[in-house]
């Protein structure tokens, strides 16, 4: 016998209503054992795509962290480079103080002359440093080496363009210095006049803007000068170019301080915001234990309550009632 509409629709009702219960009891069951609560869109459309734009926010500042790293590190690195340039250059302006004293006599001098060639060679050893990854620090954009030996055996800048840049707060920052910021630059020797009458050898020449290492390179050959006036004015002008150098090594050395302490000031920064947004994540998608467990006992209880109702009335007929 067919049961009566309303006895079926009643049935089916109960059947869907039991269906309902056990999916929402094994969702909870998948959240507690998963941890996840918004698994695909269906889970919580709003929920999946505010997590969605929170996730690509936490990558793209995955990349900028992992590059103001690399620009920290070469700041690092060239800070390391310069300290130690800085103490060769002191060490370079006590011997030729050393030299200047005039109760050295010449070989006392040659000694000195090739201590400073020593110095020299530690000079080009660390302008050629590289960081982590494997680039020259004060060759700007260019490959190694930072630099190389002209016609003349002075040593010029061989790199090229600037310093690499990395973001920050909207700007870019340099993550280094040059060669030339660091080591200055040799100015070029002037154009001979052909109508200009030839220079005095009784008189020595102007002082010139020299690099770091054609300093040196000057020092050193200057200590080895005999003729007392032209020893004279070459001394004094290597003292003062090593002095010119010992300040704008200071100069960099600050100037790398204080890119340094922005990149760290905007790390800073940028780990709290990416926190904030995987905190964020975690309230959108994890699930909370607690909440879940009791949702879980809840629906639990329904479930059982739910079956035996259900059970009970599939059970009636005319012949229990009589009974």
């Amino acid at each position: 016998m067919i049961p009566p509409v309303s006895s079926r629709s009643g049935h089916d009702a109960a059947v869907r209503r039991l269906t309902d219960l056990s999916r929402q009891l094994a969702d909870v069951q998948q959240q507690i054992s998963t941890g996840r609560k918004v698994v695909k869109p269906g889970d919580d459309p709003v929920a999946f795509a505010r997590a969605a734009t929170l996730k690509r926010a936490d990558a793209a500042g995955n990349v900028q962290r992992r590059a103001m790293d690399a620009a920290m590190s070469r700041l690092s690195a060239s800070e390391v480079a310069l300290a130690g340039t800085a103490d060769i250059m002191a060490r370079a302006k006590e011997l030729a103080l050393a030299g200047r004293n005039a109760t050295m006599n010449a070989g006392d001098r040659a000694v000195l002359a090739g201590e400073v060639g020593e110095l020299l060679a530690a000079t080009r050893g660390l302008a050629e440093a590289r960081g982590a990854d494997g680039e020259a620090l004060f060759a700007g954009a260019g490959q190694p080496p930072s630099y190389a030996d002209d016609a003349d055996g002075l040593a010029t800048w061989a790199g090229l363009g600037a310093t690499p840049r990395v973001a920050v707060l909207g700007r870019t920052l340099a993550a280094g210095v040059t060669g030339p910021e660091a080591f200055g630059v040799t100015a070029p020797l002037p154009p001979v006049d052909p109508l200009a009458p030839p220079p005095d050898p009784e008189v020595p020449p102007e002082p010139r803007v020299r690099n770091l290492f054609d300093t040196l390179a000057h020092l050193a050959e200057s200590l080895t000068e005999t003729r007392p006036l032209f020893f004279d004015a070459a001394m004094d002008e290597a003292l003062g170019a090593i002095d010119g150098h010992i300040d704008g090594l200071a100069a960099a050395q600050a100037t790398l301080g204080t890119r340094g302490a922005r990149l760290e000031a905007e790390a800073e920064r940028l780990d709290k915001a990416q926190l904030q947004i995987r905190t964020e994540v975690s309230k959108l998608e994890d699930t909370d234990l607690a909440e879940a467990i009791a949702r879980l006992d809840r629906l639990g209880v329904v479930l059982d309550a739910a079956q035996a109702s259900f059970a009970r009335v599939s059970r009636l007929s005319l012949w229990d009632e009589i009974r």
